[in-house]
């Protein structure tokens, strides 16, 4: 691509930074990957926009090579492009639809989260998630819950990426599946990669 990528502006990390590029369903997962932006120079993250209701997977596609016929990026080095989704509202049929286009890709992956982003988060306070039936809504106020008080805020959760990775990496009894169980998440593959480049000192940088 001819074209200069207009991620890359002054002031921005120095081009040795990784890029991650994050194609997701909805504004809690913009919020939460959107935080780690530039958190040191080590790390770049953009998060390609959607329109409204354009959230399903079949839209992940469009969205993605709109972004990059705009500019937004241009695969090389170990830039990754990372698409994040749940299983709450999409067919089976439309995420695997998605995973073997990614697969067909150099540096694109998928990390699915069962039935909701909002496990990846409790993950952050909590080692493990027993299946007890509840509901998307339900794990939305059990995420306020387990952070009292104050609630759910992404300035005190985000910070604890590494202690998530730890407990969801833990609890995935089928770390070679490409789909995850009910209260179980792949994300924790995207974010042991960020953290892992952060370092272990990343917040005082």
């Amino acid at each position: 691509m001819g074209q200069t990528n207009r991620l890359y502006k002054k002031g921005a990390p120095h081009r040795d930074a990784r890029l991650f590029v994050i194609v997701a369903e909805g504004e809690r997962e913009d919020a939460y990957f959107s935080w780690f932006n530039e958190k040191n120079q080590r790390i770049k993250v953009s998060i390609i926009p959607r329109e409204q209701d354009k959230s399903a997977p079949n839209f992940f596609l469009e969205r993605i090579e709109k972004f990059i016929k705009d500019g937004g990026w241009s695969p090389k080095d170990n830039d990754v492009l990372w698409c994040v989704l749940d299983v709450d509202r999409w067919s089976r049929e439309e995420i695997e639809g998605l995973r073997t286009i990614c697969e067909q890709h150099e540096n694109w992956n998928i990390a699915i989260s069962n039935p909701c982003f909002e496990v990846w988060l409790l993950y952050h306070g909590m080692e493990s998630i027993e299946d007890n039936g509840e509901n998307c809504t339900r794990l939305k106020q059990k995420l306020h819950e387990i952070f009292l008080p104050g609630g759910y805020n992404v300035d005190t959760v985000a910070p604890l990426i590494q202690v998530a990775v730890n407990h969801a990496k833990s609890a995935d009894e089928n770390p070679q599946g490409r789909f995850p169980d009910r209260m179980k998440t792949k994300i924790y593959l995207l974010a042991e990669q960020m953290a892992t480049i952060l370092g272990a000192n990343w917040g005082q940088s």
